[in-house]
């Protein structure tokens, strides 16, 4: 499955306020059989690092999405824990080398956890020219991950 978005359906959704953290898990919700609705919304507070600049939102929905595939619900399922933190290990490791950090504040250069700093981040034009290859890498890495097991 390949969910790679334009950059411009990317910047379109930023502007009128859907977070990078929303488009991942939108591309993934229907081919894992979740509610899309819902897997937008929960993710809605994750975009910004978390609305303060920490874990980049692209890498928290594509966690979310792991557990979806690969998370453990039964106490005593060391095998299942075991798996998938071994698969969200894999993602940090492969975004963070792709694009040298997992923190959004490093990747944008704003502090979102500042008052005023994400009104600078969109009116800087920083986050409609970096944060569409963001949203695509953590696809593109979702992709290889979670396509295999499908």
């Amino acid at each position: 499955m390949s969910t790679k978005m334009e950059k411009t359906e990317i910047v379109s959704n930023f502007r009128k306020r859907i977070h990078c953290s929303q488009l991942i898990v939108k591309q993934w919700a229907e081919e894992l059989g979740l509610d899309e609705e819902t897997m937008v919304r929960m993710a809605a507070p994750l975009a910004g690092g978390c609305c303060g600049g920490d874990v980049c939102g692209c890498v928290t929905a594509s966690l979310m999405l792991i557990g979806a595939e690969y998370g453990h619900c039964l106490p005593g399922d060391f095998e299942g824990n075991e798996c998938m933190m071994e698969k969200a290990a894999e993602l940090r490791t492969v975004f963070e080398k792709k694009f040298g950090s997992l923190i959004c504040r490093e990747l944008t250069g704003y502090d979102f956890s500042k008052e005023g700093q994400m009104e600078e981040a969109f009116a800087s034009g920083i986050l409609f020219e970096r944060c569409p290859d963001y949203v695509n890498g953590a696809l593109e890495i979702l992709d290889a991950m979670l396509e295999v097991d499908l």
